[in-house]
């Protein structure tokens, strides 16, 4: 599945809250000159975006004893104990890659150059961006899943946990998202564009409910930079038993 669908770009809000979170707020006073750019950012950065995501759901086979996950008519095989577990009740898996693409970037970039605050806001902005995006089309898998009685697990990337972020590169060729969204991937496993994101999502039969994260049942939260004492990330939403 290939996708920029008008439905998915017009949802994208920049939730104010997000951006002030990626930008090491914590409940200091704003003053009017500064909230004045966040405004301004924010919508800058829903104009810039050019939203584009592909995903594809593929049966799997599991060696528990191994730690190792492959993918049916792939030669994509995973060794991760994360993901092993992630996984262990489902018997079919999402790949899904999401990005802003080039316009966005280029803006950062040149902030930075001549207006650093302005960067560095639109670069918490489109951070923000991408994961509401990612939230959007994992929403959208759900809907079709659970026609089929199904539910979805958390959604987890390369780099976090045991699952080394050099994965991104054998995922993206497996979706092949160079030549349908545009990303591909340097030697070390950053993505370009930059503001994109590669995850897996384990689909099962097993009953799976929406959870507020919090920092006790996130894979990251040993080494996670934007870790808070109550209430984890931000609050994102999850899938767990």
């Amino acid at each position: 599945m290939i996708g920029n669908q008008e439905n998915i770009i017009s949802s994208v809000t920049v939730e104010k809250s997000e951006v002030l979170r990626y930008l090491g707020h914590n409940g200091q006073e704003i003053d009017n000159d500064l909230n004045s750019k966040i405004n301004q950012c924010i919508k800058e950065t829903k104009n810039e975006i050019d939203t584009k995501y592909v995903y594809q759901i593929y049966d799997i086979k599991k060696d528990l004893n191994l730690n190792t996950v492959q993918f049916e008519n792939t030669n994509l095989i995973l060794k991760s104990k994360d993901i092993s577990e992630l996984l262990r009740d489902c018997d079919k898996c999402v790949l899904m890659c999401a990005t802003l693409g080039f316009n966005i970037e280029k803006n950062i970039r040149r902030y930075s150059y001549n207006n650093l605050t302005k960067g560095i806001i639109i670069d918490a902005c489109a951070t923000t961006s991408i994961e509401e995006v990612c939230d959007l089309v994992q929403d959208s898998i759900l809907d079709k899943v659970a026609k089929e009685e199904k539910s979805l697990t958390m959604r987890y990337s390369p780099g976090y946990g045991d699952l080394d972020i050099s994965a991104n590169r054998d995922i993206l060729n497996v979706l092949d998202a160079h030549r349908k969204i545009g990303v591909t991937v340097t030697n070390t496993g950053i993505m370009i564009p930059r503001k994109s994101v590669v995850a897996l999502i384990g689909i099962t039969n097993e009953k799976i409910g929406k959870v507020k994260r919090t920092c006790e049942n996130c894979s990251n939260r040993f080494n996670c930079e934007y870790r808070r004492k109550a209430d984890g990330c931000g609050g994102k939403t999850i899938y767990t038993r």
